[in-house]
């Protein structure tokens, strides 16, 4: 039995994970790994070539989450306010959910962050001021959420 080895493109169970070089023998590579995009044979160019591609890929996802991080903190203490329709006790008649709050706060500060990012045990279904936590990045933000009847 030969043995290649290959880059890994893609996550595979019990072979190996994106980026790793490894050894499998040559059937499993030619007639699985390679023609199904999850592998590719590891030449010296190619393992260098894949070694800067990823660094490049790491310096850009590094400026980007600190990017987030700086955008998150700047949203601490922050107070937004939405107007959304309301009965005269005070309950809505569409709850507020993290994906209002994004788009108010995109709206608002321009500042757009992803909606799994905000901490909402439930929907919010009634007026007045709500904290909120938003964590993403390794940051956390508590803002203030006023809903207002309109």
């Amino acid at each position: 039995m030969s043995i290649m080895k290959v880059i890994m493109l893609k996550d595979v169970g019990k072979v190996g994970q994106r980026g790793k070089v490894i050894e499998v023998s040559d059937g499993y590579a030619l007639n699985f790994l390679i023609p199904q995009g999850a592998a590719e044979q590891a030449t010296a160019d190619k393992v260098k070539a894949y070694q800067a591609r990823e660094k490049v890929e790491n310096e850009v996802r590094a400026k980007e989450q600190a990017k987030l991080q700086s955008l998150i903190q700047g949203l601490n203490n922050m107070r937004i306010e939405i107007r959304v329709r309301a009965t005269e006790k005070g309950g809505l008649f569409k709850s507020i959910t993290a994906g209002d709050i994004v788009k108010a706060i995109k709206e608002q500060k321009n500042v757009t962050i992803a909606a799994d990012a905000i901490t909402l045990e439930k929907p919010l279904k009634t007026t007045g001021d709500h904290q909120l936590k938003i964590r993403a990045a390794g940051a956390e933000s508590q803002i203030t959420f006023v809903i207002s009847a309109a």
